[in-house]
């Protein structure tokens, strides 16, 4: 027999998967079988809730309600990697409405959801809010504007702690401190999709330099535009659909409470680490590697290739966005990563002509680049704005990496 519990719990799982499916704007994205699929497995799951009891409760109220989905799919067996659970917070969030993201069928950029990192209340408190993944005054749908330095300072750190909440809610990714076993020490958060040991292929998202941090292109695009231009989240919703293992890196997170990250200390040495103990130290052997590295982060990725140059051997391609890597780089790969950046990677640069045309100059940030420099074809984004390449190259970076 039942507890109430189970049957209340049921009853808002089937509830909130049936409002999920009018008017998502992730659902469009699904394919029906995938989509068809997940609402399968919640309600699948419905008999495996007295198993775990109070704790599966948890689970899904912090979004990771695919975690639970995925393990009945693995005779019901956790994985060491996924995180500690946390105690359910109050925080106005719904068990539905998390649950609806992770399996597809949620609203980017809605969440109220309070966490350890950061919360609509911070953003509130500054005077805005996400509604519809664009920040917007409260009480009002006028969009930012600059009041004084001090205040962007707040509301910017406040937006990146948002989207790092994000990551979770809505990505459906679990946060793994690096290095891992450092017994209390300074450490480095990344974020790995659920499926990541099991992976067939895998992705690892790379960040430029500056103000950004985990899971964020550009700040000032989540402030100005909308998170749908200016985070990871559409190149996450993505890999996942295509059944990528996501890896998205934190190159920018060297100091933890004023203390050097070991292995993080700079962003080519984080790039080494998540390679050695993540790509190497829990992917399958045989799971190619492909990246995508946006402007520091192209830097970090050609410095690592030139001091591990085996690593060329497993990565399938590159999708570099305005990469800042330099010639003086190119000229120290190894000739397998040569071949790699030459044959296999692509760069979307700055450029007012149609997305795809072939670019041999361009100017980015003011600085004059040439495709000479970069030793990789270098293509037009359709935009003059740097941090922009992303978004506006998204379909086809996805497109590049499913090519032959």
């Amino acid at each position: 027999m039942r507890l109430d519990w189970e049957w209340a719990l049921t009853r808002h799982l089937i509830s909130a998967g049936r409002a999920g499916t009018s008017g998502s704007s992730r659902s469009s994205s699904l394919s029906k079988s995938v989509l068809g699929q997940r609402q399968q497995l919640a309600f699948g799951w419905m008999q495996f809730v007295p198993s775990f009891a109070a704790c599966s409760v948890v689970v899904l109220s912090h979004g990771r309600g695919h975690q639970m989905l995925d393990a009945q799919r693995r005779n019901y067996s956790m994985r060491p990697r996924l995180q500690p659970m946390r105690r359910l917070r109050s925080s106005g969030s719904t068990l539905g409405s998390s649950l609806r993201v992770c399996l597809g069928l949620g609203t980017m950029g809605n969440s109220s959801k309070s966490t350890e990192f950061g919360s609509m209340e911070d953003l509130q408190a500054l005077g805005y809010e996400y509604r519809g993944g664009r920040l917007l005054k409260v009480d009002s749908d006028e969009g930012f504007t600059f009041k004084d330095q001090a205040h962007y300072d707040k509301l910017a750190d406040a937006v990146l702690a948002y989207v790092t909440a994000l990551l979770e809610s809505e990505g459906c990714l679990t946060k793994l401190s690096l290095p891992l076993d450092s017994d209390g020490g300074p450490q480095c958060p990344v974020y790995v999709s659920d499926n990541l040991n099991e992976a067939d292929h895998v992705l690892l998202l790379i960040q430029g330099s500056g103000r950004v941090r985990v899971g964020v292109w550009g700040c000032a695009l989540c402030i100005n535009k909308d998170l749908q231009q200016g985070t990871m989240l559409p190149f996450i919703h993505k890999a996942r659909e295509q059944e990528y293992g996501v890896i998205v890196l934190n190159p920018n997170y060297n100091e933890d409470h004023g203390k050097r990250v070991p292995g993080s200390e700079t962003p080519d040495r984080h790039v080494a680490h998540v390679w050695k103990h993540l790509v190497r130290g829990r992917c399958k052997d045989d799971a190619p590697v492909d990246i995508i590295a946006h402007s520091n982060g192209g830097r970090a990725t050609l410095q690592f290739l030139g001091s591990h140059g085996e690593a060329a051997g497993r990565i399938r391609r590159i999708v570099f966005t305005d990469s800042y890597h330099s010639e003086d780089q190119v000229a120290m790969l190894q000739p397998a990563a040569l071949s790699l950046l030459r044959r296999r990677s692509v760069n979307y640069v700055p450029h007012d002509s149609p997305l795809g045309t072939p670019v041999s100059q361009y100017v980015t940030l003011g600085h004059h680049m040439t495709q000479a420099s970069k030793g990789c074809t270098c293509l037009s984004a359709a935009t003059l704005d740097h941090a922009s390449t992303n978004h506006a190259s998204l379909t086809a970076a996805f497109d590049f990496l499913a090519s032959e």
